[in-house]
């Protein structure tokens, strides 16, 4: 039975994307600089890139943190102090969260079907910000998160971690997430069963997932199947 749900946090259900544009807005606005909306896509190109470094093992979170302003101001030519722009931004996203739009409904038959665990690379002052300012954190059977744990998705280190601490089988395990380089990739290391929510159709490169989902109705009907 597959009724343990190893949840990927950001693009799977929450909205990060509105969360940070939100967030970039305020810090700019803050720091005295213009803020034009089609620089979220400039900034969001940059940090995306380091965090997939991130991920890779590339770059510590310090750097990470550190880097995506400089870079970002310096495509701008933005004079503003990255360090400050950064707390800046960090503080104001801690405190702002969103569900994608279905997300609240496919947590509850979710929920149904067996325990769910929160997996999420970030910080912890971010993540458990925006789970409480959604008032969802005691919802979920476990949160982990990469900084708590030390270890980062993909690195199996993370998902060995979660297994022992929850005394979880791999064979009652399913991951589900948005991200081919962390939650699939971190799944196929890990040898346990992943569905890849993909609502945009993209090109699956790199890893690869056991099942395939559009939709949330779609990762409710694939464990249904598996489960009889």
């Amino acid at each position: 039975m597959r009724d343990n749900f190893l949840l990927d946090a950001d693009e799977t259900i929450l909205d990060f994307v509105r969360s940070s544009r939100e967030s970039l807005r305020f810090a700019m606005q803050a720091v005295g600089s213009c803020w034009h909306e089609e620089d979220f896509a400039i900034y969001k190109s940059i940090n995306d890139g380091l965090w997939r470094e991130y991920e890779r093992g590339g770059i510590t979170k310090k750097e990470l943190t550190r880097e995506r302003f400089v870079r970002f101001f310096k495509q701008l030519n933005v004079t503003a102090d990255p360090s400050k722009a950064n707390a800046i931004y960090f503080k104001k996203l801690s405190r702002t969260g969103y569900l994608l739009e279905g997300a609240d409904a496919f947590l509850k038959e979710l929920k149904k079907r067996g325990k769910i665990f929160l997996i999420t690379n970030g910080t912890p002052q971010a993540q458990y910000g925006r789970l409480d300012s959604l008032g969802i954190r005691s919802f979920f059977d476990g949160i982990y998160v990469s900084d708590e744990i030390g270890y980062a998705k993909p690195d199996v280190r993370f998902f060995e971690y979660l297994l022992k601490k929850e005394n979880l089988e791999r064979e009652n395990c399913l991951v589900i997430g948005d991200s081919l380089s962390s939650d699939i990739a971190g799944a196929n290391a890990a040898h346990i069963p992943c569905i890849w929510y993909d609502p945009y159709g993209r090109e699956m490169q790199g890893s690869v997932a056991d099942y395939r989902a559009k939709t949330y109705d779609d990762v409710l009907k694939i464990i249904d199947t598996l489960n009889g």
